[in-house]
């Protein structure tokens, strides 16, 4: 006796070949073995851990910070001022991280030299990042061989903690690989009271900028 399961499959099969012809049944058998070869695979070995953060561009990182701490109540816990890796003209953005409940955090960045603030349009995929968290900076490592072996543009960045690693997916979102690097309760302490000083110096080294690039064009 015929069971169920194999009537079923049989009808799939031929519907397939009617449709897309005798190719389809091999294609979809070498499918399900590369999906029984896949089953085997677990957590374990799977390089990404979770989420880092979640980084979107902003237009005005003052304006982002006082809807985000001083509205919505998530309190800046960090603010760093980094040389733009897109460019080779020393420009910088600024990076700026706050918290969330659960320990994680939601980041915005700005960059001087990616679009001026009043063209700003918050749609392209190079506006809009996600970390991934990895274990350590070997893993880094191997991911950056991995994406050079397949040809895909990417920037090792050493924050002398950690090591990050950017590239950008083929609808042209940017990603990001990151060590989880535990912070001491003495970074901690002094990032978070720096957090706002330093965005201050962001926002006057800004301001020079674009009155700069003015003054050049």
């Amino acid at each position: 006796m015929t069971s169920t399961a194999a009537v079923l499959e049989e009808r799939e099969t031929d519907a397939a070949e009617a449709t897309f012809g005798p190719e389809s049944t091999i294609r979809r058998n070498t499918t399900r073995e590369d999906d029984a070869s896949r089953a085997d695979m677990t957590a374990a070995d799977n390089p990404v851990r979770h989420i880092h953060h979640h980084a979107y561009a902003c237009w005005d990182a003052e304006e982002t910070r006082h809807f985000y701490e001083d509205i919505l109540g998530m309190p800046l816990i960090a603010t760093v001022v980094l040389e733009d890796p897109l460019r080779n003209d020393g420009s910088r953005y600024c990076h700026m991280l706050f918290e969330i409940a659960d320990g994680d955090a939601l980041a915005f960045y700005e960059r001087t030299s990616l679009v001026h603030p009043k063209r700003f349009t918050a749609r392209s995929g190079i506006l809009h990042r996600i970390a991934l968290e990895v274990e350590g900076d070997a893993m880094v490592r191997q991911l950056k061989c991995k994406l050079d072996e397949a040809g895909v543009a990417n920037v090792l960045m050493d924050h002398g903690a950690f090591l990050t690693l950017r590239f950008n997916d083929p609808n042209g979102l940017e990603l990001e690989f990151m060590a989880n690097v535990p912070p001491s309760l003495e970074y901690e302490r002094t990032s978070q009271g720096s957090a706002h000083s330093v965005l201050q110096q962001w926002l006057h080294y800004r301001q020079n900028w674009w009155r700069n690039a003015a003054r050049t064009k």
